[in-house]
């Protein structure tokens, strides 16, 4: 029996060893991406503690400012946003942050609804977003239509990243290696943004109708209906959103809206020309690229979204609530690193 003990206590012993090699070498292989994150550090916000939701791709994550917001009207937020957002990672993102949040208002970005996701070419998007996620049935799910569709990814590399990421040992350098956990607070929200400044020219006849047919992708549907149908059976207001871009247009813009009363919920572009005249977006100076603003351009985007959350759905103004305290910290501290204070 004695015997039996120690050989069961050797055996536990070298799992545990094994564990904890095997996650700091996980550390060091890595890649350190804002993205992930961004994406891994909501899972510390407080219980119950964030009043809008917002999920979608990069002109979310790079547009839009819960830290400006929560300095305007004091109601709390968060992106849970990556680029070249996968449909199928979005309505994952939304469905697990429902477990542990009761948000007022879920934001929904879903310029990726006439287009296809193809799970090869954009691996390393997917990785971003699913680098961050904890090991969960929303992220074993997407695991598994990525792993039908692209079958030289492995569920076993989504699982443990280290098995992916194990090549890089050739740019790590082991002199000055210094394991880097995902972050565990953010004072950005799941909001990075750029200072850099691309001048843009906007296109001729921009947002004026041509007469083009778009075409729903069906799989984006399908997610972008599901997520909706979500947030209705928990009771949860959705404003659909589009976000300043150079390629959008008159019909995919009018598709949106039409989606929109379908389902009996809000839908909110930045590109109409009413919106786009009140904010004076000016391509000279408010864009990184020609689908993302910068800096200036955030500014902008944030503050006429926080208006109108604030004047539409009755979020809190939690400025003066000492259980908020933290987000008057992260708010002094992410005004510093945006160089706004």
């Amino acid at each position: 029996m004695a015997k039996k003990i120690n050989i069961l206590l050797r055996c536990v012993a070298f799992c545990i060893v094994f564990v904890l090699i095997f996650g700091q070498i996980s550390k060091l292989y890595r890649r350190d991406d804002d993205e992930t994150n961004e994406i891994h550090a909501f899972y510390n916000e407080p219980q119950d503690t964030i009043d809008v939701l917002c999920v979608g791709s990069s002109p979310l994550l790079r547009g839009v400012s819960p830290m400006l917001m929560y300095q305007e009207h004091g109601f709390t937020s968060y992106m849970r946003a990556s680029a070249l957002q996968a449909p199928s990672v979005s309505y994952a993102l939304l469905s697990e942050s429902l477990q542990k949040q009761s948000p007022k208002v879920v934001v929904l970005l879903a310029d990726n609804l006439f287009q296809s996701y193809d799970y090869a070419k954009r691996e390393g998007d997917m990785r971003r977003a699913m680098d961050g996620m904890r090991i969960s049935r929303y992220k074993w799910d997407v695991i598994r239509e990525v792993t039908k569709f692209d079958d030289r990814q492995t569920a076993l590399s989504y699982l443990f990243p280290l098995f992916r990421y194990h090549e890089r040992w050739k740019e790590v350098n082991w002199a000055e290696a210094d394991p880097k956990p995902l972050l565990q607070h953010s004072v950005r929200k799941g909001n990075v943004f750029l200072k850099d400044i691309s001048p843009q020219t906007v296109p001729h006849n921009f947002m004026q109708p041509t007469g083009e047919a778009v075409v729903y992708d069906e799989n984006a549907l399908y997610y972008t209906e599901k997520s909706i149908a979500l947030c209705k059976e928990k009771g949860i207001e959705v404003v659909l959103l589009h976000l300043p871009k150079m390629s959008w247009t008159w019909e995919k813009s009018q598709a949106m809206q039409m989606l929109a009363q379908r389902h009996g919920i809000t839908y909110l572009d930045f590109d109409t020309e009413p919106i786009r005249s009140q904010i004076s977006v000016d391509p000279m100076v408010d864009y990184y690229d020609q689908g993302h603003m910068n800096l200036t351009g955030m500014l902008k985007v944030s503050a006429y979204l926080g208006d109108y959350l604030a004047e539409r759905y009755e979020l809190s103004d939690h400025r003066t609530d000492a259980a908020y305290a933290q987000w008057e910290k992260d708010l002094q501290q992410y005004l510093k690193d945006a160089g706004l204070s």
